[in-house]
């Protein structure tokens, strides 16, 4: 049980250290979730030229064939998963800042695209994947001809 404190300094001190066992706790449970693994999440950049929709994704450090880009429904899906490299056991780290591990993204691709013309190539660990413009609007919209019924 802990000790109530009665000087206001210390109730800071009391409230930092329950909020820390807190936080231990959550991380703690997360490591045994993921089996050690935190999910990476690369960066995305989306824009438009007057001739494309492009989407870049910021992948440094991966090997094309961890990488896998597809089109589901009207979404752009990159999966991929980002490799620790093998060292040995006795390694002390001082710092630690780079992220490993499994990753899903997925962008909403607009309605005014050739889904037949998409386009990606991946160079300087920068994934691009180019979505070219229709310009002619007769191919986005359909008109749908409706049959009398009994």
């Amino acid at each position: 049980m802990a000790v109530i404190p009665k000087d206001p300094l210390d109730w800071l001190t009391f409230f930092q250290q329950q909020i820390n066992e807190v936080f231990n706790y959550l991380s703690a449970i997360e490591v045994k979730e993921t089996n050690g693994e935190q999910e990476y999440l690369p960066l995305v950049d989306i824009y438009e030229t007057a001739e494309n929709f492009v989407v870049e994704i910021e992948l440094p450090g991966f090997a094309p064939e961890d990488i896998s880009l597809s089109i589901c429904c009207n979404m752009l899906v990159l999966e991929g998963i980002k490799q620790q490299e093998s060292r040995c056991k006795e390694v002390n780290f001082f710092c630690l800042e780079r992220n490993f591990g499994r990753f899903c993204r997925a962008v909403e691709v607009p309605p005014t695209v050739d889904m037949n013309r998409i386009s990606a190539r991946y160079a300087k660990g920068v994934l691009a994947v180019i979505f070219p413009k229709v310009h002619d609007k007769s191919a986005i919209i359909r008109n749908i001809p409706i049959e009398q019924g009994d």
